[in-house]
């Protein structure tokens, strides 16, 4: 008799309400923040909307995924969990075993791989697998590898070039900065990245990339990219941290102000290393960067990120369907 299958949707989570925000802070810091950075955190919430959108738009998504899942056949239930918030991953592993999961699929809605973070999420769900009589723990792909979630973006792309008054736009591909000494060898992030970023702009009708360094058409900027073509574009690092030493790059805001200098007057930031809204978007896109290049003379344009868009539905079955 087929066993019933568990698929564990994780995340790193996020405040669900302003109240949560230092509660937060202290599990993801692994210590108490400080009043005053718990009141600075606080703001950028509130203007936000009050809370980190993550945890209900992760909860979305699992609904989704579980309705087209039981539509193609399969007798599965779906549930996300937060590494540092509620849901736990903890919370929805059990929650799937009372449901009659004997065994689970894990995926990330971290879409790219890197080393450190995809060996934190493996480890909390198998940790928390353990004891619940959980024995068969099967890990998706990460998804950036999915055609869907490169279409969403590609196609994304597409559509704010030509919605964008400006008349000559930078295309700026973004992703969340890692520091350089959390990439070990051959870690796969920044390739998975560059893979993507070529994706997308081929689908976007864009050149293909390629290291640059010293473009006299982007003076200062060392990236992967294409600085010439119908548009230029690159890609760029953002939501670097406070921790000391190096961090990917080039960043949003260096890019910002090379732009501006070599006269582009639009900028169109693709977030492809996002999958659902969060800080990094809604606060460090939305009014960090979008003030950056107002003060700069650059009109702004985000592209959305996939949220619960079939695409990234589809992206999920396609990672998820071959290991149930």
């Amino acid at each position: 008799m087929a066993q019933r299958t568990g698929v564990l949707l994780m995340a790193f989570g996020g405040p669900d309400s302003l109240e949560s925000v230092g509660p937060f802070m202290a599990r993801f810091m692994g210590c108490d923040p400080s009043p005053e950075a718990v009141a600075a955190a606080r703001r950028k919430y509130a203007a936000i909307g009050g809370a980190s959108p993550l945890p209900a738009v992760a909860a979305e998504v699992a609904a989704a995924l579980e309705a087209h899942l039981v539509r193609r056949g399969h007798d599965v239930v779906v549930r996300a969990g937060m590494r540092y918030w509620e849901p736990s991953i903890s919370s929805a592993l059990r929650e799937l075993r009372e449901q009659g999961a004997a065994r689970v699929v894990t995926a990330s809605l971290s879409a790219f791989e890197s080393r450190v973070t995809c060996e934190a999420f493996r480890s909390c769900a198998l940790e928390a697998a353990d004891g619940l009589e959980i024995n068969d723990v099967r890990e998706a792909p990460a998804l950036h590898r999915a055609r869907q979630y490169r279409d969403f973006f590609g196609y994304a792309c597409a559509h704010a070039l030509e919605h964008m008054n400006a008349e000559r736009p930078l295309v700026v591909m973004t992703a969340h900065s890692l520091p350089v000494s959390d990439l070990v060898e051959d870690d796969p992030y920044p390739a998975g990245l560059r893979e993507v970023a070529d994706a997308v702009a081929a689908i976007a009708g864009l050149a293909e990339g390629a290291e640059f360094d010293g473009d006299e058409r982007l003076p200062g900027i060392a990236a992967f990219g294409s600085p010439g073509g119908v548009a230029p574009w690159l890609l760029a690092y953002q939501s670097k941290g406070a921790r000391p030493g190096a961090w990917l790059g080039p960043d949003l805001a260096e890019v910002t102000d090379a732009a501006a200098a070599a006269d582009f007057n639009g900028l169109v930031v693709v977030p492809i290393g996002f999958a659902v809204d969060h800080m990094e978007t809604l606060w460090d896109l939305d009014i960090e960067a979008a003030g950056h290049a107002g003060e700069a003379g650059i009109e702004f344009l985000r592209t959305a990120v996939p949220n619960t868009d079939d695409d990234f539905i589809e992206a999920l079955v396609w990672a998820v369907e071959p290991l149930l």
